[in-house]
């Protein structure tokens, strides 16, 4: 079966548009506009978390395949690197070197995967729909995900799993159409990197032979079964030679395949995540945390078409229920409502572990996409009049367009889009309600100190560390040179880069702070100024104005290293006579309060609350001074412990603990 039209007779063969590629034309024009857009963004996204993480790993594998290495032994093991090590080997074919010219070709790498996921969406739509123009607004809706544009050119595992989910997809149709052991066996090859991929994929593994078993109950004599069962062979062995091939941990072990099932069903790794305002962690993630994620992060129209199409889809199966058994796109149509459907409710049921949002369910996005066409389609068939019509296609264009905007208003901060389900509007609201971010952010920051400064070298630190080293890698090597990371040099910081941690609310100083970068009202991080010299007057003037409200007054407690100061809320640390290697010391916040409830559940036992920082978080250091600022959570508090955290002359770890009595200092 063609997906492109051959010429009519008696039409010429030449030409563009008479070509046999004509049908696709309208995608394939969109596909490439897309492509240039993204070539010519491309420079502007950072370094994610997982990047580097990723690349080792498959790097350590190749070697080990090589014969020059061991595998991973930790449990990272069983992420398969079947995506990772083309872009590895492309790597060493163009014989790149420089961190920057590897990162920029991952990225180039990742999003033409995605593109490409994208032309599989619009032949699928186009076989299921038989409608160009549904098929390409299928395609559009995959590609103007905010979130998921973005993280195409960084983000090489979730999305690049979304697109292979698509392109499986397609395969599986293709197979089920041609009815052929080599068109199954063609997609048992694709569910095999699936799997691989990410341990979902057998979704597709366990859907396609139990399609094929309904199709050997209808067989009408020997030789259907006989082919329903030559085909399904196909597939079963393609889909588990590939797998095996394609992961070298199975080699020596076939069976380890059950142990790493259990493993990525149930990571082993609890990191607590801010939800709605809590932090939550696995085991206790609620029910409901991938719905709510999926809800307020994909563009509203995608999600009304999807319920539509969904509902279209169960009532024209109830109506024909003898088409949802038999090989027909009603039956396709079902299996995109259960791959929707199906994988969180397995979540839930088999209490894996998630975090980070729904990025490790992003390929749900594939069959919703699918579903939202269908939702289309049945609004197209209700609407009836031509002028009715015409409203709907009118309203579908203006949902595109608006996610487009968005895309292009947020760039290149697409990854932190809410829709508005969300509260959007008030300041420093969203911030306090879902954590986010995959520290790309920190180019922009390393990239506004370049400018800000530039002939200067830097020494920057941040409450993340990889994620600065990482960000600095993809910048041109003479800025590179320029940039200097405290944790390397073992000295003090000039500069600070301030980034949400996901242990607790994120909060960000508000003294010196060179430049904040606020999406929807929230601060998404900051830059400042450790050593004030760097500022001007009107940063540094509110500092100095702190420094002498804080010292007029009698400090809370006194030691021989601080003085620390409490206006309501606000606790002011000011250090007399202050050195610069005074500011590598950590200082130390324990809040406890009076009523233990007002701690979130899992501090409860303990009793207290931790606000540690490092000095050059919240603090500055200005005319032989040094002062920092933290704000205290609005509950009743009856104690703080304070201190500090460093390393004496000889190296050696040094901690003080003083534990103030708030009940005591109010009564004096």
């Amino acid at each position: 079966m063609r997906f492109f039209t051959p010429p009519r007779r008696g039409q010429p063969a030449g030409g563009f548009v008479t070509s046999r590629l004509a049908p696709a034309a309208p995608a394939l024009i969109v596909l490439a506009v897309f492509a240039a857009a993204g070539a010519a963004v491309l420079d502007d996204y950072g370094v994610s978390i997982d990047e580097p993480k990723a690349r080792s790993r498959a790097a350590e594998v190749a070697r080990y395949v090589l014969g020059d290495g061991d595998l991973p032994t930790d449990h990272h093991r069983y992420y398969g690197v079947s995506f990772e090590a083309p872009l590895i080997l492309a790597e060493h074919l163009l014989g790149l070197d420089d961190s920057r010219a590897v990162h920029l070709l991952r990225h180039l790498l990742m999003h033409l995967f995605f593109l490409t996921g994208g032309f599989c969406c619009w032949l699928l739509a186009q076989r299921l729909f038989r409608d160009r123009r549904l098929a390409l607004f299928a395609l559009l809706l995959y590609l103007l995900h905010p979130r998921l544009y973005a993280q195409s050119f960084f983000n090489g595992k979730d999305v690049p799993f979304l697109a292979a989910f698509m392109i499986a997809l397609w395969l599986a149709e293709r197979a089920f159409r041609r009815d052929t052991a080599a068109a199954f066996a063609l997609c048992g090859a694709g569910v095999g990197v699936l799997v691989d991929l990410r341990i979902m994929g057998l979704a597709l593994f366990a859907a396609v032979p139990g399609l094929r078993a309904l199709d050997l109950l209808q067989a009408r004599d020997g030789a259907g079964r006989r082919q329903v069962l030559a085909t399904l062979a196909a597939f079963v062995l393609a889909a588990a030679g590939t797998r095996y091939a394609v992961a070298p941990w199975l080699w020596s072990d076939p069976f380890a395949v059950v142990d790493a099932f259990k493993t990525l069903a149930r990571f082993p790794i609890s990191r607590p995540t801010l939800f709605q305002g809590e932090m939550v962690r696995w085991p206790s993630i609620p029910a409901h945390y991938l719905p709510t994620w999926m809800a307020v992060t994909t563009p509203p129209a995608a999600l009304l078409l999807a319920l539509a199409g969904a509902a279209a889809v169960v009532w024209r199966g109830a109506a024909r229920p003898r088409d949802v058994l038999r090989n027909t796109g009603l039956r396709f149509e079902w299996l995109l409502l259960a791959c929707l459907v199906l994988p969180p409710a397995a979540v839930v049921a088999l209490q894996s572990n998630v975090y980070n949002g729904w990025r490790q369910m992003y390929f749900l996005y594939a069959p919703l996409c699918l579903l939202a066409a269908c939702g289309l389609r049945g609004l197209l068939a209700a609407a009836g009049r031509p002028w009715a019509r015409r409203g709907t296609w009118i309203l579908a264009a203006a949902a595109l367009a608006g996610m487009a905007a968005d895309v292009v208003r947020l760039h290149p901060n697409q990854a932190f889009y809410f829709n508005f389900l969300v509260d959007r509007s008030t300041p420093e609201r969203l911030r306090t309600q879902y954590d986010e971010g995959r520290g790309i952010q920190y180019r922009e920051g390393l990239e506004y100190l370049l400018a800000r400064y530039p002939d200067a070298a830097l020494t920057v630190d941040t409450n993340r560390g990889g994620q600065l080293r990482n960000n600095r890698a993809i910048l041109p090597s003479a800025a590179r040179e320029r940039i200097v990371l405290a944790g390397d040099a073992g000295r003090p910081a000039d500069v600070f880069i301030s980034f949400p941690l996901r242990f607790q609310v994120p909060s960000f100083s508000s003294l010196g702070v060179l430049h904040a970068r606020r999406i929807y009202g929230s601060t998404v991080f900051t830059v400042k100024a450790v050593d004030l010299s760097l500022a001007d007057e009107a940063i540094a003037a509110p500092v100095r104005a702190a420094y002498r409200a804080a010292a007029a007054g009698e400090p809370l407690f006194r030691s021989a290293a601080f003085d620390l100061h409490l206006d309501g809320r606000t606790v002011t640390w000011v250090v007399e006579s202050c050195r610069p290697e005074d500011t590598l010391q950590t200082f130390l916040l324990e809040v406890v309060p009076a009523d233990p409830d007002d701690l979130p559940a899992r501090r409860r036992e303990r009793g207290w609350l931790g606000r540690n920082f490092r000095f050059g978080e919240y603090g500055v250091r200005f005319d032989g001074r040094c002062l920092a600022r933290r704000t205290l959570p609005d509950v009743p508090l009856r104690a703080l412990r304070v201190g500090r955290r460093w390393r004496d002359e000889a190296g050696e770890r040094r901690r003080e603990v003083t534990t103030i009595d708030l009940s005591a200092a109010r009564r004096r």
